[in-house]
């Protein structure tokens, strides 16, 4: 590719150029105060009729992620767009219109956080949650616990084994199914992994959803057997699916969905990228829609449908579908998810070299190359975008190969195209997600030696490879665009900012998540993983702001601070472009913004748990 043409791609990842402001110096929400001037001049306006303002903003920094990556004095909002962004003698019309000046104090206003692929599901969907324990025996005592304390259930579910937590043979299948069947053998358990790839049952969930040891599992899945060929106790990967029946409480939903909304407006997002999970977090659509008509959605929602292996035609009708029930402002299906590979904990994620600790095995593939090439395909003629989960370097060139296809056979296809999780990409690969116009939506979060889990998992299963996982920096100098990403649940806590100081120090964020001291440098080696994949803390915001809205399509909406466009923001208590690498994980989020509205005021949420 020649030089101009990567320029031309690069220049993709910014958005169209908005005010020239100027950089701000020595910058850092408390109250509103009546505008300069009299009562008559502030609803005047003064200005003129193009100067109105419902909010002004002062005395701090205003990150923008415009092109030029401004920081700007003052921001003016007016209904629900922002009207002026920009120094402060510029803004001195707009202030004196203002129906409340806000007086920042030295804090931070920035573009609202946007999710590149975060499931809509919670541990409080579920029974039970396994989510920070740190042993297979305290795992044991939770779910043996809650089943002794609501006998009268006829089912339980859970959420959050990590098979990691235990040893020999469970450590790679992951565990048995007579660990639970000890807890109850007359009533079924369902029991979700951490990361959604896996679910753990007793012989009773297993009779309840009519699998045997003779049941066929799906492609891309496995129906996990002992050496006699009895049923382990794990459905693995899309074998999930057999498992969609399971009853959870669906009368739940409502305020569990209204709950996980406010958590993420309280995180600082406003915006995310919502697709199903493996066979049990579908993306409840109807609930979304519900709160949308109600003028009660408190986030921009991008969704996905899937799209699988075995039953593509029908998933491609139910695409359909859901596109033409969900197109609105804030909810809106653009998206069609699939799995190339699986995952490695339990080795299914698809590679190009065999498993360091199994020679013999290089993973699975969720599709064959060429139905995967015609599906991409199909998707990007019906004007959506395909979500493409890859993990292993084998699984993502599968999926790399899938999006070349497609762009060779969809006329006029403007689909930006995404690959997912990237644990392994090989270095031919990198300049390709480029080339094709393919979004890299990153995991920061994971980006690191992970304490308990990279040693006895990815150190095992990969080798050398290990060290070299999760890049970044070399996608971003190849000119891809990074969108960065929770997957929730499976990342326990979805804060942002501690995501972009992983992605910034490539080390241990939360010592106390996994019990294990905090680090002091950010050079301190032992969770430090390929320090040459480190970015910068301006593409960081970046990928959580701008680029992610310009993966998903709402450049021209959202994503960074310009003039015209959605007043989507947040109000933080620190300019995460001056602080300290290892300080970035404290910022704290002081209000979130949608439309102009305020949906999250910390104040107010303090008041309410007093």
């Amino acid at each position: 590719m020649s030089q101009p043409e990567r320029a031309e791609i690069s220049r993709r990842t910014f958005l169209a150029a908005g005010v020239a402001v100027l950089a701000t110096a020595g910058l850092g929400l408390h109250g509103c105060t009546p505008p300069a001037g009299d009562e008559s001049e502030a609803s005047g306006n003064q200005g003129g009729a193009n100067m109105q303002a419902d909010l002004y903003f002062e005395n701090g920094a205003v990150i923008t992620a415009n092109e030029q990556n401004a920081v700007a004095e003052a921001m003016a909002v007016e209904d629900g767009r922002i009207a002026f962004v920009g120094s402060a003698a510029d803004g001195q019309e707009y202030r004196k219109a203002a129906g409340s000046v806000i007086d920042l104090q030295g804090k931070t206003v920035m573009p609202g956080m946007i999710d590149g692929h975060i499931h809509t599901a919670s541990p409080d969907f579920f029974d039970f949650s396994l989510i920070g324990l740190t042993s297979a025996d305290d795992m044991l005592k939770t779910i043996r616990e809650y089943v002794g304390s609501h006998p009268d259930k006829e089912t339980y579910s859970g959420f959050g084994y990590s098979a990691s937590l235990f040893s020999g043979e469970e450590l790679a299948h992951g565990p048995k199914k007579e660990r639970l069947d000890e807890i109850s053998a007359d009533k079924p358990i369902l029991v979700y992994s951490f990361d959604g790839h896996g679910a753990w049952l007793n012989s009773k969930a297993f009779e309840y959803l009519g699998i045997t040891k003779d049941t066929a599992s799906t492609p891309g899945g496995q129906i996990v057997k002992d050496e006699n060929g009895e049923l382990w106790g794990i459905l693995a990967d899309s074998a999930m699916s057999l498992a969609a029946d399971y009853p959870f409480d669906r009368e739940s939903l409502p305020q569990a969905l209204t709950e996980y909304l406010a958590h993420l407006n309280s995180l600082g997002y406003t915006s995310l990228f919502s697709p199903p999970g493996n066979g049990f977090m579908p993306l409840p659509a109807d609930a979304y829609q519900k709160l949308a008509d109600q003028g009660d959605l408190t986030v921009r929602v991008r969704g996905a449908g899937i799209v699988t292996s075995w039953q593509t035609d029908d998933d491609l009708r139910k695409l359909d579908e859901l596109k033409a029930a969900h197109n609105g402002d804030l909810f809106k299906i653009n998206a069609a998810k699939f799995f190339t590979d699986g995952v490695m904990d339990n080795e299914s994620a698809l590679l190009l070299e065999p498993y360091t600790d199994n020679p013999d095995r290089y993973g699975d593939a969720g599709w064959r190359q060429d139905a995967l090439d015609e599906a991409v395909a199909a998707v990007n003629r019906r004007g959506l975008l395909a979500h493409l989960h890859a993990i292993g370097d084998g699984g993502v060139r599968m999926a790399l190969d899938a999006i070349e296809y497609a762009e060779q056979n969809v006329p006029d296809d403007r689909a930006r195209n995404a690959i997912t999780h990237l644990q392994l990409v090989a270095a031919e690969d990198i300049p390709r997600f480029a080339e094709l116009n393919t979004v890299a939506v990153v995991d920061p979060y994971w980006h690191l030696k992970t304490p308990q889990y990279w040693e006895p998992k990815e150190k095992a299963a990969l080798g050398e490879r290990a060290e070299r996982m999760y890049p970044m920096k070399s996608l971003a100098d190849e000119g891809a665009v990074l969108a960065s990403a929770s997957d929730y649940p499976v990342t326990a806590n979805p804060n942002p900012f501690e995501a972009i100081e992983a992605g910034v120090t490539r080390n241990l964020v939360n010592g106390e998540e996994y019990g294990v001291p905090d680090i002091a440098d950010m050079d301190d080696p032992a969770y430090l993983l390929w320090p040459e994949e480190r970015v910068d803390v301006q593409r960081m915001v970046r990928s959580f702001t701008a680029d992610a809205a310009w993966a998903l399509g709402m450049e021209d909406e959202t994503g960074s601070l310009e003039a015209g466009k959605s007043a989507d923001f947040i109000v933080v208590d620190q300019n995460v472009l001056d602080v300290e690498p290892l300080a970035i994980k404290n910022t704290r989020v002081l209000a979130t913004y949608l439309q102009g509205k305020k949906v999250y005021d910390t104040e107010e949420a303090e008041a309410q748990r007093s």
